[in-house]
């Protein structure tokens, strides 16, 4: 299963974010949002690409919070799929993000708080963050960057994931 992965929409997507998002995420399975979505018409403009499912995060606008979980697990096989922004300093912040899954620590963790973009297994979980698709920078950095994804790969087991990948709305499919 390859998932698509993005966080940090903020506003519905232009005609070429959209684009951009049908080139990078052609042949997904689903795509995953890990918050802030700051718009629910980035919801029905990602679900015309694939199946999608999506987090809200801390400081979304009322009537997206009143839609979307902060968040959820899932399972995909034999894995249980957390799906979460976050938000919280760096200290300790992976074990603050598993310890908020009552029902046990997922194997693989989709969040996108920070914007860093991360794919790494750390004890029993994968840890994935694709990066920020407004373009902001890790936490300590400033200025913007260019827009990123990412893609989750999951075949039984077996999880690998390619973050940050540079949204490219100029390139031609």
């Amino acid at each position: 299963m390859v998932f698509g992965v993005l966080a940090d929409t903020q506003a519905p997507l232009s005609p070429g974010e959209t684009a951009a998002l049908r080139r990078h995420f052609k042949g997904v399975d689903a795509i995953l949002h890990a918050g802030p979505v700051g718009d629910l018409k980035v919801l029905e403009q990602l679900k015309a690409l694939a199946p999608t499912r999506a987090v809200c995060s801390s400081a979304e606008p009322p009537e997206v919070r009143s839609e979307l979980y902060i968040r959820q697990a899932f399972k995909q096989g034999p894995l249980t799929i957390g799906l979460m922004h976050g938000y919280g300093k760096p200290q300790n912040f992976k074990a603050w993000l598993l310890s908020q899954f009552e029902e046990g620590a997922p194997q693989v963790l989709v969040y996108g708080s920070n914007f860093e973009p991360t794919a790494r297994q750390v004890g029993g979980t994968f840890f994935f963050n694709p990066g920020s698709f407004s373009g902001r920078q890790p936490e300590g950095r400033r200025g913007l960057v260019s827009p990123k994804v990412g893609l989750l790969f999951i075949q039984g087991k077996k999880v690998d994931g390619l973050p940050g990948i540079p949204l490219n709305q100029g390139a031609k499919a």
